[in-house]
């Protein structure tokens, strides 16, 4: 079964963020005629296979386990470039060393990440994974299916993901952050997807199609009986909790509407529900009010941007653009620990087949405000659905070791490099655990 997030009659990682679930849980990059006939979503089309062989996606289950074939890409398009043709593209070898910041022309940027080149190409450790970054770890190691939509837990301790590495369908695991065993939390027949840590860790919402379309649900941290959340006849995904654990925001494929949008329940009654707007794949802040979400634009190329809204009273308020582009879908939007930084993944140019997975995607950070905006990888791979762990790094989705695996990467150079202070142990939330 192939989850297609799709706006024309095309999300990472909807959200879900999935690398085959390509961005959006496989989907779509932009949001076609979104103004018309909104954003529509195919949940039985499988998906086109690509000329060159990728690693098996989250969700499609048909596909013949093969391996990414990893090429360097000639250049890097800045997806925040001032000018949409020519300007901000370097070539491989530009982007590894010291460049000019397109969006200044005129403020020199350091490499952040030193001079580890691509395999193949000079001076690269022969078959080393990386792509130009310093401080990135492999997390995963899924050798058969794929690893996607991960969270960590509020202590930094543990990472919970979906994973189709022992069947077909996906499952829900967890692990330590710096350990090799699997805990498999889920066995249903069905795709268990897109988990997410309550808050004190105590509990796990997740998005699962076991009753016919998709709905929500939540279980402990150990896995055991779920309860299922919602039960519409449409879908729903991408649990994201308050952060007093009273309430999950998701996003839903409106009956009514025909697109996807934002709602929040209360995870103790969800009988209560808001409608706060449309969107994709909620992220509520660890602090506050703020959700931040990805909505395609309704004109242009309608690719994906990054919004947030306030939630007060029950309403969705504010709604703020953070960030856009010209050329690139942005999608797969992430809070830092203190929730003074957002993390997200670019796809350059997506003016993709429907279903086809990305050439290549981008993992960023940028500051609330729309500043200090620093680019963590260096566009070799697919590097999608980043989220942010308690100790600042930000684990990812990355094609990198042939397959898509889980991978984490330190920030605090790019922050620094982008003239904010290296994030300190005390900028971090401080959230309610069941000790306390």
């Amino acid at each position: 079964m192939t989850l297609m997030l799709t706006t024309r009659t095309r999300v990472l990682l909807a959200a879900t963020g999935a690398a085959a679930l390509t961005a959006i849980v496989g989907c779509s990059f932009s949001g076609s005629n979104a103004s018309n006939s909104g954003n529509h979503a195919d949940f039985n089309a499988k998906p086109i296979q690509p000329n060159k062989p990728v690693s098996q996606t989250a969700h499609a289950d048909d596909q013949p386990i093969l391996r990414h074939a990893i090429e360097p890409q000639e250049t890097f398009v800045d997806p925040f470039s001032s000018s949409v043709a020519g300007a901000g593209t370097w070539s491989t070898n530009e982007r590894l060393g010291q460049r000019l910041d397109p969006m200044t022309e005129t403020s020199p940027t350091l490499s952040l990440y030193g001079g580890v080149s691509h395999p193949g190409l000079p001076g690269s450790p022969s078959g080393a994974p990386f792509d130009g970054s310093e401080n990135i770890a492999q997390v995963s190691f899924a050798p058969e299916g794929a690893d996607f939509d991960p969270d960590v837990s509020s202590d930094g301790t543990t990472v919970v993901f979906a994973s189709t590495q022992h069947r077909k369908t996906a499952d829900i695991y967890t692990k330590a952050v710096d350990g090799r065993t699997v805990t498999q939390l889920t066995t249903d027949p069905a795709n268990d997807v897109m988990p997410c840590f309550s808050p004190d860790g105590s509990k796990i919402a997740f998005s699962s199609d076991r009753d016919g379309s998709w709905d929500i649900y939540i279980m402990g941290q150990d896995g055991g009986q779920a309860v299922q959340i919602t039960s519409e006849s449409t879908h729903e995904l991408h649990p994201t909790w308050s952060p007093d654990g009273k309430y999950l925001a998701y996003c839903r494929l409106g009956a009514t509407s025909g697109r996807w949008e934002l709602w929040v329940t209360e995870a103790g009654n969800p009988a209560v529900r808001k409608f706060l707007g449309y969107g994709l794949f909620p992220e509520w802040a660890p602090t506050g009010n703020k959700i931040a979400f990805q909505r395609s634009r309704e004109r242009g190329g309608h690719f994906f941007s990054v919004w947030t809204l306030d939630y007060v009273d029950g309403e969705g308020v504010n709604l703020t653009e953070i960030a856009s582009s010209p050329v690139a879908a942005i999608v797969n939007p992430a809070w830092s620990p203190d929730g003074r930084r957002l993390a997200f993944a670019t796809i350059p140019n997506p003016d993709h087949k429907y279903g086809e997975r990305p050439e290549n995607a981008d993992i960023w950070i940028i500051d609330i405000d729309g500043g200090a905006r620093a680019n963590l990888t260096n566009g070799l791979f697919v590097n999608l659905m980043p989220t942010w762990g308690k100790d600042n790094a930000i684990y990812f989705v990355s094609d990198r070791s042939g397959r898509d695996n889980l991978w984490s990467i330190d920030p605090s150079q790019a922050i620094v490099a982008s003239g904010d202070p290296a994030p300190k142990s005390t900028d971090f939330a401080s959230v309610p655990t069941r000790d306390n």
